[in-house]
């Protein structure tokens, strides 16, 4: 039988074609280890909802191979959405809010049209931290009034990180191979560093946010998280692309269309990697070591590194999602037509008032400071200070890239000046901290050239092979 632990896209295409393996049997294990392991004990609850039409789609995947029909990147191969992504038909779409708990959105959203034109099964929808951390002040990491709480695999007391939790866990417990996560401010980097997968947040604009709940129209994006990179690059290769709806996705772009094919093209004695180093005296023991060791590799690799590269830190993000939250929402909310009995922001919070026991655990003080304190206009002082912030952030980090020459720069500690300035970041195991919670790197690279950061990624892994399973079943 087919062995689904740490299997790779590669190793699921590899089956089709030995005829060894179907879309309907590698969907129904997959399935069927959702339901004994992420439901199991204890629970992990990553996966929100499956599809169920997945066995269906995948009797269909069959019957295109068999007749020669199959096509895309991914024919036959079972995904999982982050539950703020539209789905069309019979998963509902909720942000794990109860507020939409009924929620069954009127379209696709253009990445899942993207996934299904490469030939995906969407096999469900993860779980995440309620409206993707956007809802109040020091809610729990991956939980939310409709899925209750993530479990972080690999130390059952430390939460998972957010808000793309259930992607990152369900990707890492080997319940799906990819998964889709969404980021405005680190929900795609931060899980997956927490989890130990691979997780890459694209260059604003690479990737549509058309059907996506959304908090930031300058901040959100959709990305790949995945067991390993090569399957990041064929996702994100399966999901890039100029949507008419979204008119960021419309600036010139790299020229590659499958990532997969560039990857080790370069010799590492060509790449420059410069370090930064704000805070690396607050890290613990083994992050130090973790960091050094891959400094130390990729040094005897060939690779040329730049000591303590200074960069200006984001202050402001925080100022551009809650001005730019209303605006979005409520147009978003009425997209959903007859299909959400909310229609705006007011409507939720009302709806979580009046459910308080329910929805209300954390409480829910960004939705109403968002609805009673901020215009919807976007006209606010403090908004047109933190645009400023970000424009002049984004040429000083150029400049940065420019006068040393770099590549990417790997940061010792998080910066949110990946997802404020809208550069690609992406975050690769490298080890294990005090707490047996995995490391990652934190990589950032100038926009659209997800080639060489991929690459990087890939040189890493290979170095490192940081990766570890959380469980062996």
């Amino acid at each position: 039988m087919f062995n689904l632990i740490e299997c790779s896209i590669q190793d699921i295409k590899n089956a089709f074609s030995n005829n060894e393996l179907t879309s309907y049997e590698i969907t129904k294990m997959y399935l069927d280890r959702i339901a004994s392991i992420d439901q199991g004990d204890p629970k992990y609850n990553s996966i929100l909802e499956v599809n169920p039409d997945a066995l269906y789609d995948a009797r269909i995947k069959d019957n295109e191979r068999l007749n020669g029909k199959a096509k895309g990147l991914l024919h036959g191969i079972p995904v999982v959405l982050k539950d703020n992504v539209n789905t069309l038909g019979k998963m509902h779409t909720t942000a794990g809010s109860l507020a939409l708990k009924d929620n069954f959105a009127p379209y696709d959203a253009e990445i899942v049209r993207r996934l299904k034109e490469e030939g995906a099964i969407i096999l469900g929808k993860s779980n995440l931290t309620e409206f993707a951390n956007f809802m109040t002040i020091g809610m729990r990491n991956g939980y939310s009034s409709l899925g209750k709480e993530v479990l972080c695999p690999y130390n059952l007391d430390i939460d998972p990180s957010g808000s793309s939790a259930g992607s990152a866990v369900s990707v890492s417990l080997n319940l799906i191979p990819v998964a889709i996560g969404t980021e405005t401010g680190g929900s795609i980097m931060s899980p997956s560093m927490q989890n130990g997968i691979v997780g890459l947040k694209p260059t604003m604009g690479l990737v549509s946010r058309t059907g996506i709940v959304p908090i930031s129209s300058t901040l959100d994006t959709a990305g790949p998280m995945g067991k390993n990179v090569y399957d990041v690059a064929l996702m994100l290769s399966a999901i890039r692309s100029n949507d008419p709806q979204d008119s960021i996705t419309n600036e010139k772009k790299d020229e590659s269309k499958d990532y997969t094919k560039v990857l080790n093209q370069k010799d590492p004695k060509s790449f420059r990697v410069g370090l930064n180093l704000d805070n690396y005296d607050k890290l613990t023991p083994n992050r130090k070591a973790a960091f050094k060791n891959l400094v130390d590799k990729l040094k005897k690799a060939g690779v040329t590194i730049i000591d303590e590269i200074k960069v200006e830190q984001s202050t402001r993000i925080y100022h551009v999602m809650l001005y730019e939250f209303k605006r979005v929402f409520n147009h978003y909310l009425s997209t959903l037509g007859i299909h959400s009995k909310c229609k705006t922001l007011k409507d939720i919070i009302i709806f979580n008032r009046d459910h308080d026991r329910e929805t209300l655990k954390y409480g829910q003080a960004i939705l109403e400071e968002v609805e009673y304190k901020t215009s919807g206009k976007c006209n606010e002082t403090n908004y047109i200070e933190s645009l400023t912030e970000r424009e002049y952030l984004t040429k000083s980090l150029n400049k940065v890239f420019e006068e040393n020459n770099l590549d990417v720069i790997y940061f010792a500690n998080y910066t949110s000046l990946g997802p404020h300035c809208g550069f690609p970041t992406m975050t690769v195991p490298i080890g294990r901290d005090e707490l047996k919670i995995p490391i990652g790197t934190y990589l950032l690279a100038k926009k659209y050239d997800e080639q060489t950061l991929l690459s990087i990624g890939l040189l890493i892994e290979q170095l490192i092979k940081g990766r570890i399973n959380p469980i062996t079943k």
